[in-house]
């Protein structure tokens, strides 16, 4: 008990330290189909390749795999058949693909996360080497957009145990995450576009930031029959970069002054499992609930209630087949995924929130993972 609340302790006093003066960096969230698709409610559910970006109790869940290579693809955009069409005018029409484009710009926005990884994850061990480009912009044309673009390596090691308790299935784990990352803020597609131009006359002021960070994880879940409930605080105390950055257009180098951080994040959530016994090859469903707070030290990001609801369930079928649903911030989600022998593919439609309030700047996309797993 007394490690338990000098852990605590020291938890807060480094959530402490982060409440200065900072930038918020972006959160490390590769996009996922199988969480995703079930409204990004995993907290209390986390086992496999997800536990390494969600919860890492969950590396002693029974349900663990090696995941050989795992490759998603995450559009922050879905043009319909009009949008489509305006783009394969640009040839004859350039006019009405850049009208195509804008409109969706503004409407939606454009983006797109790519990641892939290699991970062992069971047995209360969990490692994984992942690679992630995040990207997206919104404005109201779509040459007076600005796009917040972010490559990130990661390598995660972790530890989970699995006590028990009487009745109680303990399951309680931490990992270490160092990342290297690379990115560029709020940079126009004027600027993108006059990158490389020999032209005295155009300027593109863009600075590539480059950094590295040590971030720590932790998290518990608690298995009570059909009922699980877990909790993570994901960047303990924030995750703080050093940064160096590079002037693409002058060439120009320095180092960052400002600091910079992922901010805390304290995910609760409740998972209601039920054994449909002798049917459960048949069906087999889960549903979950996730409150998920993310202690932003910028003052003016303050999401309201609603923007930190995720809820979702799972149904496998026949136990090769799984169907998703959710809520995510307010919003519709829904996937499927299929795994045959070693082939693992999910899909997902969802859509998030990208302001402090539910409804306001909605972001709708797919996402699509093939993945060889054991």
């Amino acid at each position: 008990m007394k490690k338990i609340t000098l852990l605590i302790l020291i938890i807060f006093i480094f959530a402490g330290l982060s409440f200065g003066e900072t930038k918020d960096d972006p959160i490390f969230a590769p996009v996922l189909p199988n969480v995703i698709g079930m409204g990004n409610a995993i907290t209390a559910s986390a086992h496999g390749y997800g536990a390494l970006f969600t919860n890492p109790a969950g590396f002693s869940k029974e349900d663990g795999s090696f995941t050989l290579l795992s490759v998603n693809a995450n559009p922050y955009f879905i043009p319909n058949k009009k949008d489509i069409e305006g783009f394969l005018t640009v040839a004859d029409d350039p006019a009405s693909a850049i009208n195509t484009l804008s409109s969706l710009v503004v409407t939606n926005g454009v983006g797109a996360n790519v990641n892939t990884g290699i991970a062992f994850v069971g047995k209360g061990l969990g490692l994984g080497l992942v690679v992630d480009v995040d990207s997206y912009g919104r404005g109201k044309t779509a040459l007076g957009t600005d796009i917040d673009a972010v490559g990130t390596l990661a390598a995660v090691a972790g530890l989970s145990f699995n006590p028990q308790l009487g009745p109680f299935s303990i399951h309680v784990g931490g990992d270490l995450r160092y990342m290297h990352r690379m990115k560029m803020d709020d940079v126009s597609i004027i600027e993108l576009i006059n990158l490389g131009d020999d032209d005295d006359s155009t300027t593109a002021d863009v600075d590539l930031f480059t950094g590295d960070a040590l971030a720590i994880d932790i998290g518990t879940i608690v298995d009570i029959g059909s009922l699980s409930f877990g909790m993570s605080i994901r960047d303990v105390g924030g995750t703080k970069f050093i940064y160096s950055y590079e002037n693409l257009d002058t060439e120009k180098t320095g180092d960052v002054d400002e600091d910079y951080r992922i901010p805390m994040q304290i995910n609760t959530g409740i998972t209601y499992h039920p054994d449909f016994g002798m049917l459960k090859w048949l069906i087999d469903p889960a549903f979950n609930i996730d409150y998920q707070h993310v202690l932003y030290g910028d003052s003016e990001n303050t999401p309201s209630v609603w923007t930190e609801l995720h809820a979702g369930t799972e149904i496998k079928v026949l136990k090769f087949l799984k169907v998703r649903a959710g809520i995510n911030q307010g919003y519709i989600t829904a996937g499927i995924g299929a795994k045959i022998l070693f082939l693992d593919v999910n899909m997902a439609y969802f859509t998030r929130e990208m302001s402090e309030y539910a409804g306001v700047d909605p972001n709708s996309g797919m996402s699509l993972e093939v993945a060889i797993r054991f």
